[in-house]
């Protein structure tokens, strides 16, 4: 925008003043305009075809080196091939196209810790970090603080609001009790209740059982070197071991140190299937460097960690150890609402207690590669790799760093998110809308969901959103909890 020179000295006072006054408005417009220039959502141009295939083009980050501008072609729901634009078009020409070339394309976000079945609340206001184990806030063992309020949630309904939460912040997958059909894919299950699931993993909340304060009440703290309790764990049921994912160690007292030792050791000699281990705020030094050795990967709540206990595992130096980290948001009660805002919670404790230890790229592995690990799922999903699951999560491009753009977007810079080469989600004004499916015409917000109602659900879109008005928000971190 050019500006009209002007030389006050030949002005009039009055004149001078209002030209000044002018002057002013105009900048402060322009820079208003510049800024809201900058949000302006970065376009991807569609082509749909009657085709089994789809090409989608963009900044591909395919590993933590960074991203390579090229192609994806997509069929039947899983990556058959990637490389360079022009090449991939010759080899599909009559695919559906998403050419988002000025955004970022990254795998889906594996969220491998939610509870979906209780993650649809407010956290409770008089929530303190005064509690050495979860016991505690759940009431189930003194000293009497203050148990956290929760509610199971029910109807299917604000399930599916739950799930699209996530969705629309590029996540694909979640592991945890509950879940919907027909968004992103759900990880759990119990014998006879794995139609539910996607992919099949025991998410085994108490493995030391309901009050594992009393459970291990008589165990000596610190532990004899022959001390030793198995958690329980229903894997014999399942025809095939999945893979075996507990919360231990949450909290910092002798209770969450000895569930630390135990399940470690539980491991050591059952090393058939692949093992992970939920929060660990209460592992010895010694514990958490023994992961590497034992092939567990530990899954970090960072924020529900600094809401109940007042600290969390110490990442860097789990990280020296060569520990395998995902990250994961816990529930809505004490965790983030989404992933994006737990990558911010975790960036805000590692620039305030580890002197910036860990970078975007840690950050990006934790919620893709290192997740997908996680759950035994990383030869399905959690990479931009040929065979692989086309869960993909495209992203605003602000600068030329993938990953620190990544940990400071909000749900509005994400652009797209594909499960299964299917688009679910997207932001609005990145798109031609009439250039979509059916099925994506309905709003929320900013943004577009592709759901067929009638088909798949006993409720339609005006419903979800009149019976969702008091949730937990969409597109807002509005009354999560701190991470202070």
């Amino acid at each position: 925008m050019k500006y009209r020179q002007v030389n006050p000295i030949k002005q009039e006072p009055v004149k001078t003043v209002l030209v000044a006054v002018q002057l002013l408005v105009l900048f402060a417009f322009s820079g208003c305009l510049f800024l809201e220039l900058t949000r302006n959502p970065q376009r991807c141009d569609v082509s749909i075809r009657q085709s089994d295939e789809t090409i989608i083009i963009g900044n591909l980050i395919r590993d933590a080196s960074g991203s390579e501008y090229g192609a994806i072609l997509v069929r039947d729901g899983n990556i058959l091939d990637i490389g360079e634009t022009n090449d991939i078009k010759s080899k599909a020409p009559d695919a559906s196209v998403f050419d988002c070339s000025s955004s970022y394309v990254s795998p889906g976000l594996i969220n491998p810790h939610e509870h979906p079945n209780w993650s649809g609340g407010f956290p409770d206001p008089q929530t303190h970090p005064v509690y050495s184990h979860r016991d505690q806030w759940r009431g189930v063992a003194g000293p009497e603080y203050y148990a956290v309020k929760f509610e199971e949630v029910e109807e299917d309904v604000q399930k599916f609001w739950i799930e699209l939460r996530h969705l629309l912040s590029g996540t694909t997958t979640i592991a945890g009790s509950g879940g919907i059909e027909g968004l992103v894919k759900n990880a759990g299950g119990r014998p006879g209740d794995e139609e539910r699931y996607f992919y099949l993993a025991e998410m085994e909340t108490f493995p030391y059982g309901f009050d594992a304060t009393e459970e291990l009440s008589g165990f000596s703290c610190p532990l004899a070197p022959n001390e030793s309790r198995d958690p329980r764990s229903r894997f014999l049921e399942f025809e095939d071991k999945p893979p075996y994912v507990p919360h231990i160690a949450e909290g910092t007292n002798c209770t969450a140190q000895i569930e630390g030792k135990f399940y470690l050791d539980y491991v050591s000699k059952n090393p058939e299937r692949r093992y992970s281990l939920i929060h660990g705020v209460g592992l010895s030094r010694s514990d958490v460097e023994r992961l590497k050795d034992l092939d567990v990967t530990l899954i970090w709540s960072p924020r529900s960690n600094v809401v109940l206990y007042g600290t969390t595992v110490d990442i860097p130096n789990a990280l020296r150890a060569g520990t395998r980290v995902a990250i994961s948001t816990d529930w809505s009660y004490s965790g983030s609402y989404n992933l994006l805002e737990e990558f911010r919670c975790a960036e805000h404790i590692d620039n305030t207690q580890w002197d910036d230890h860990l970078s975007g790229s840690d950050y990006w592995r934790m919620a893709t590669e290192h997740a997908a690990y996680s759950l035994d799922v990383e030869k399905l999903t959690g990479k931009l790799e040929q065979g692989l699951a086309a869960d993909i999560m495209i992203f605003r491009k602000r600068t030329n760093d993938p990953f620190g753009d990544m940990v400071s977007s909000k749900v509005s810079d994400v652009i797209a998110t594909f499960v299964d080469g299917e688009l679910l989600s997207g932001y609005r004004g990145s798109f031609d809308l009439s250039k979509l499916p059916i099925q994506c015409s309905h709003r929320i917000g900013r943004h577009f969901i592709c759901v067929d109602y009638a088909k798949d659900y006993p409720f339609s879109h005006e419903e979800l959103l009149s019976s969702n008005t008091n949730a937990v928000p969409l597109f807002s971190p509005d009354r999560q909890a701190s991470c202070e």
